[in-house]
C-alpha cells in the first residue's frame, strides 16, 4: 500500500503547474527536443539530489524517532491544506486572466522561466534546476513516506529516482516520441500540446483539490 500511494503521488505531482507550463512552452517551440533534454537533465539532477537529502534528514529526525501516530497526520493535514490553497490560487488566476495569454496566467509559472527556456539549451538546464530546488507539496509527502519505509540506501535511491521519473512524464513522453518517431509524433504532440494548453488549469486544479482533500481526510482519520 505505501508503494501504491507513492506512485499515485508521483502521478499527481506530474500535473504540478510549473512543470506542465514549461512543457507547454517547450512543445510550442520549433526545437522542443533541444529544450526538453537539458531541462529534464537539470530537473532530474536537482530533484533526485534534494530528494535523497530530504529522505536522509527525515530518517534522522523526529519523523522517525517520535511516534508516527502524531507526526504523520499533522504532515498530511498541513500538506492537504497547502494543496487546496494552491489549487484555489491557480483557479483564481485562471478566472481573472480574460484577455491575457493563457500560458502566462493559467500556468502560474513565472515569466522569467518561460523566457529563459526558449533562449537555448544551457538556460533550459538552469530552468530545470531552479524550478525544482524546492519540492512541491505532494513530493514532500512522498519523500516522507519513502523515508518511513526504511529501505536500504540503494533501494531508497531507486525509489526516489522512480518517483521523479514518473513525476516528469509530461516532459519525458513527448521527448521520447520525438526521438523515436519525429515525423509521426510532430502532429500528435502538437494536438496534445494544444489540448493541454486549453485544459491545463482545470486539470491541475482538480488534481490539487482531490489530493488536498485526500490528505486532509487521511490525516484526520489517523488522529482518531
Amino acid at each position: 500500500m505505501p508503494l501504491v500511494e507513492i506512485f499515485v503521488l508521483a502521478l499527481a505531482s506530474a500535473l504540478w503547474p510549473a512543470l506542465v507550463a514549461v512543457v507547454v512552452v517547450a512543445l510550442a517551440t520549433p526545437e522542443p527536443v533541444r529544450l526538453l533534454t537539458p531541462f529534464l537533465a537539470g530537473a532530474l539532477l536537482t530533484t533526485v539530489t534534494i530528494g535523497m537529502v530530504l529522505v536522509t534528514l527525515f530518517q534522522g529526525s523526529s519523523l522517525e524517532t517520535r511516534s508516527r501516530s502524531t507526526v504523520d497526520p499533522v504532515v498530511d493535514i498541513v500538506a492537504g491544506v497547502a494543496a487546496l490553497l494552491l489549487g484555489l490560487i491557480v483557479s483564481r488566476r485562471g478566472s481573472s486572466s480574460s484577455g491575457a495569454p493563457k500560458r502566462d496566467k493559467e500556468s502560474g509559472t513565472p515569466g522569467w522561466s518561460e523566457r529563459m527556456l526558449t533562449r537555448g539549451a544551457t538556460l533550459a538546464f538552469v530552468v530545470g534546476i531552479v524550478l525544482n530546488v524546492i519540492p512541491g507539496v505532494l513530493p514532500f509527502v512522498a519523500l516522507k513516506n519513502i523515508a518511513e519505509l526504511d529501505y536500504s540506501t540503494a533501494a531508497t535511491f531507486a525509489l526516489v529516482v522512480g518517483f521523479y521519473v514518473v513525476m516528469l512524464l509530461p516532459a519525458e513522453l513527448p521527448l521520447l516520441a520525438y526521438l523515436v518517431a519525429p515525423e509521426r509524433s510532430a502532429a500528435a504532440v502538437a494536438r496534445f500540446n494544444a489540448w493541454l494548453g486549453r485544459s491545463m488549469r482545470r486539470i491541475v486544479v482538480a488534481v490539487l483539490y482531490a489530493a488536498g482533500l485526500y490528505l486532509i481526510v487521511r490525516g484526520l482519520l489517523s488522529l482518531r
